[in-house]
């Protein structure tokens, strides 16, 4: 686990305050992201998980407060800037290329580094069997995979995903999953990984926070969390 006494932030967020148009989602927001972790984000419905992931990326109304990117100011920068200085989504509308083949897909957006398409059809074999095919001639899970094996050939530091397991047949999670925990070998890339499913998502990310109206309101060691069935009903209301 990432000791964040003595590693400096790869992302910042201090009293940000964004939305959409003139609705405020995130109020006053605070949270660190450490190189080489995966941060978990839970919480239920409607409290503003994917309006954080849009806001790094740029794609939300910033009101007020700092977001800062290995040290750079980045509110002020367009989405396509973000992703170029090495940030990337997988929203969940997956948003592959339909008209492009497998292998397509990724070649448009590849940039040098740690991850190039063979290393991603090693991550997920099922890719390799389908370079050749349209995006849409995929099923919901390989569109999954495509989605998150384009955004790994832009080598980003930071990861965004956006329930990346939803509505996927139990198979194709566990395997998503493991995909999960090996993309950061080699490449110390962080991850943001928002999942409704917060037992998956506690077991493979070494720190969580809770978000509720916009905020976060508990921050700490997904194993605490996971490990103790009260925080989850306190945070997440699971139970009566």
């Amino acid at each position: 686990m990432t000791n964040s006494s003595q590693i400096m932030p790869l992302l910042t967020m201090r009293n940000v305050n964004a939305g959409y148009g003139a609705a405020r989602v995130l109020h006053s927001f605070n949270l660190d992201i450490y190189p080489g972790e995966t941060l978990v984000v839970i919480g239920r419905n409607g409290v503003g998980k994917t309006t954080l992931a849009e806001t790094i990326i740029g794609l939300t109304d910033h009101h007020s407060g700092d977001i800062h990117f290995e040290g750079k100011q980045l509110q002020k920068l367009a989405p396509y800037q973000r992703n170029r200085s090495g940030i990337a989504w997988v929203p969940q509308q997956r948003e592959v290329f339909q008209s492009l083949t497998v292998e397509e897909n990724m070649t448009v957006v590849q940039r040098p580094g740690h991850w190039d398409i063979e290393r991603v059809y090693g991550l997920f074999p099922r890719l390799r069997e389908r370079r050749v095919n349209y995006g849409d001639q995929l099923s919901g899970g390989e569109q999954q995979m495509l989605a998150l094996g384009r955004a790994l050939v832009t080598n980003p530091s930071l990861l965004l995903l956006d329930e990346p397991v939803e509505g996927l047949a139990p198979i194709i999670v566990i395997e998503m999953l493991r995909a999960i925990d090996l993309m950061r070998i080699g490449s110390n890339m962080s991850i943001l990984l928002i999942e409704q499913k917060y037992e998956l998502a506690l077991a493979h990310s070494e720190r969580c926070v809770v978000i509720d109206h916009g905020s976060v309101v508990h921050e700490g060691p997904s194993a605490d969390m996971l490990a103790d069935k009260s925080l989850v009903d306190r945070f997440l209301g699971l139970t009566q």
